[in-house]
């Protein structure tokens, strides 16, 4: 690949102002100060962002920051943005895709200095909703709580239909990163329910992906020879910028149950949310530790509580029905929790009462043998109340926080399980001297994967990410800290050795970015195939440079 050497600086007027590079064709060159303006023909005056501010703002993720940016584009159409990616493109200038901004492993942060930002948050039309023929295509930048909305008056959803960060996450982020939550835990990943893509590549060229890529056909169908639209999804940005995609639509199930299980010990939780897993029945399944069980007791006040309560009296089955779980819940309080270790929340979509109990008795028999069943409060104000503001971006003091994951096999989960014990050990010390903590989350997809989320806890100071991204109230009600790099330095080597853990243990993941080992010890033939697919699609390597490791 051929790195960008741009040395970038900023007008104290906040205007680009960019050093001479050759130009590739003709729109002007990167040291031209015809090309800020050009940018701004292109996107709009207002598409181009380029005060400092806004640009440590949009140099960051959850986690961390990467190289000073040069600008953000907002392009507000797909035509827009692609022509905007050929000007970059010939100019030199290397260009990193953003969604919702919801990466804590440094997906769409630049690895160089000089990059621009293609913002896709103004890409937020709907643009068909084929109720007849059952897809949905939608731009990259619509969240996927709009998204939901828009599809419930027709009674429809798409099979995975978002993350828990869905009020911010795009549709066009998520396919880039892949995720799981909502549906996850019968139909999978967020790729896995792609119908067809469009991205931009870098010489500003739109490829469609499935039978979308037909000249005549519809956005109906996947499988069409070669599948080029798992290409594109989950590589971080790397090989083009999505502009669009098409998803396929289910008919939503009006009958939503939510049952919840207590575990004396990791043990039990594993067995019993594989049994569950293997019966293919339940739409999510998570777990938590007994770290994440304290903080779910301690969080809250009583406007958030009653926000909660309100919107499970919505979700519910008739009046009646709706008063009793909120009855339910407010009498189960935040003590269901205390007398248990580990426990496991599921919920159900069923088409009738007759659906609905079939499936919870298989869960509650799959289940039985490894613990016991308590209050359903969680999965009930989850599913009632999908899509939260992010105030969990924080811990519940305030802290840092960052996740780690990895997707294993059931059967490797306890030789997993092991080794991240003996590597706590190792670093209790220093985890007790700098107020370090760990805890983990756990869920299940389909009836394969159990995913294993290390999140980890600090006391550092907070940045202008996650004032941004806090609700006003949250963010004056949290701690604040000083700086504490020795902590931060700990954070990271917590990081790297349990993502070298998870690798051993033949880990999979899911938002790879720069975090995650994907080409270590992989098949060679395999390496040399994606790699063969970035040099065609980005041939100078101005896409997202360093993601995937490319």
């Amino acid at each position: 690949m051929v790195a960008p050497s741009i040395d970038p600086s900023f007008a104290k007027d906040g205007r680009m102002t960019m050093t001479a590079t050759p130009a590739q064709s003709d729109v002007p060159a990167a040291g031209t100060p015809d090309l800020g303006r050009l940018l701004a023909s292109i996107v709009g005056g207002d598409g181009v962002i380029t005060d400092a501010d806004s640009l440590a703002f949009y140099g960051r993720d959850v986690y961390a920051a990467g190289a000073p940016l040069r600008a953000v584009i907002r392009p507000a159409t797909r035509d827009a943005l692609a022509l905007a990616l050929k000007t970059l493109g010939a100019a030199g200038v290397a260009v990193v895709p953003r969604g919702g901004g919801m990466s804590y492993s440094s997906g769409y942060l630049p690895n160089l200095p000089g990059a621009v930002m293609v913002d896709t948050g103004r890409l937020d039309r709907i643009i068909e909703i084929n109720v007849e023929d059952m897809y949905v295509v939608a731009e990259a930048g619509v969240t996927w709580a709009a998204l939901d909305a828009a599809l419930a008056p027709h009674g429809l959803r798409t099979p995975f239909w978002g993350p828990f960060s869905g009020s911010r996450a795009t549709v066009g982020g998520t396919l880039s990163q892949n995720a799981v939550t909502y549906g996850s835990g019968t139909f999978g990943t967020a790729v896995d329910s792609l119908l067809g893509m469009e991205v931009a590549l870098a010489d500003g060229r739109l490829i469609r992906t499935g039978s979308w890529g037909h000249a005549g056909a519809q956005a109906f169908f996947r499988h069409y020879g070669p599948d080029l639209t798992g290409v594109f999804g989950g590589d971080a940005g790397a090989l083009g910028v999505k502009t669009a995609a098409a998803l396929r639509l289910m008919r939503r199930r009006p009958i939503v149950t939510g049952l919840s299980f207590g575990f004396q010990d990791f043990q039990g939780l594993l067995g019993g949310m594989a049994a569950v897993a293997r019966e293919g029945v339940v739409s999510e399944g998570f777990g938590l530790d007994p770290f994440l069980q304290k903080q779910r007791l301690g969080m809250g006040d009583l406007k958030s509580d009653l926000k909660m309560l309100m919107a499970v009296g919505r979700a519910g089955r008739g009046p009646l029905g709706a008063l009793w779980q909120m009855a339910k819940i407010a009498m189960a309080g935040r003590g269901f929790l205390k007398d248990v270790n580990y426990s496991a929340h599921y919920t159900i979509d069923a088409a009738d009462k007759d659906e609905e109990r079939s499936m919870v008795r298989r869960v509650r028999a799959a289940a039985a043998p490894f613990g016991r069943e308590i209050e359903n409060s969680m999965p009930t104000v989850v599913r009632a109340y999908p899509f939260p503001p992010l105030n969990h971006i924080l811990g519940p003091k305030g802290e840092r926080w960052v996740p780690v994951h990895g997707i294993l096999p059931f059967s490797r989960v306890p030789e997993f399980r092991r080794g991240l014990e003996a590597l706590y050990a190792r670093h209790a010390p220093a985890m007790e001297r700098h107020k370090v903590l760990a805890a983990a989350m756990f869920s299940t997809i389909t009836t394969t994967g159990f995913l294993y989320e290390i999140a980890i806890y600090w006391e550092e100071e907070r940045t202008p990410f996650h004032d941004r991204m806090l609700e006003p109230e949250a963010a004056a009600s949290l701690g604040r800290y000083p700086a504490n790099p020795e902590g931060t330095r700990l954070v990271e080597t917590l990081k790297a050795d349990i993502v070298a853990l998870y690798h051993r243990h033949g880990a999979a993941h899911l938002q790879v970015g720069r975090l995650y080992p994907l080409s270590q010890d992989r098949d060679s033939a395999a390496n040399d195939l994606l790699r063969a697919v970035k040099r065609w699609a980005d041939p100078d390597g101005v896409i997202n440079p360093g993601a995937l490791g490319l």
